[in-house]
């Protein structure tokens, strides 16, 4: 059985490749800088074991911040950068796309970092209600991030939470 690290991993990668959640979580991520990985855990905490402690959502959007700035956006817009600015040169394509593995990999160590978190508050928790729970999780993480939720972040999230419908049980 997985370690909460890579079940949190495998949900957002089921998630994500959902017809129409990458758009969504992208639309969010722009318009609103919300980071992604933390909606994908309101969802999967939501799901797996309900409605995510105020203190473990506090530290998961703390060290999604210090992550984030310090790791994912540099390596992010410089891979913007190189797309907006391409090169000829063979190397050029080689290094963004060992740019974006990079990405890749620091969202996949802040998805591992935000559920070790979440061990230590689970401690056995069971999910009874997720769908209803989802809806407290993201309203929290609004709240926190002071973001106030408008008709175009309610119809992106509604694309993500009908995603999750098809998933298999965590």
């Amino acid at each position: 059985m997985p370690n909460e690290p890579q079940k949190f991993w495998n949900f957002s990668l089921q998630l994500y490749d959902q017809e129409g959640v990458a758009a969504a979580c992208l639309e969010l991520q722009d318009a609103y800088q919300l980071d992604v990985n933390l909606i994908l855990f309101c969802f999967w905490h939501g799901r797996a074991y309900g409605e995510v402690d105020q203190e473990l959502l506090q530290n998961a959007i703390e060290l999604s911040i210090r992550w984030s700035s310090n790791v994912v956006q540099p390596l992010r817009a410089a891979r913007a950068w190189m797309k907006l600015n391409p090169n000829p040169a063979e190397q050029f394509d080689s290094l963004r796309e060992r740019i974006k593995a990079d990405e890749l990999m620091a969202e996949k160590l802040q998805i591992e970092q935000i559920a070790s978190l979440t061990a230590a508050f689970i401690d056995g928790r069971q999910c009874v209600l997720g769908f209803n729970d989802i809806g407290k999780n993201i309203d929290r993480l609004l709240a926190a991030v002071e973001i106030e939720q408008d008709e175009k972040i309610t119809s992106k999230l509604e694309v993500i939470r009908g995603a999750i419908e098809g998933l298999p049980s965590t």
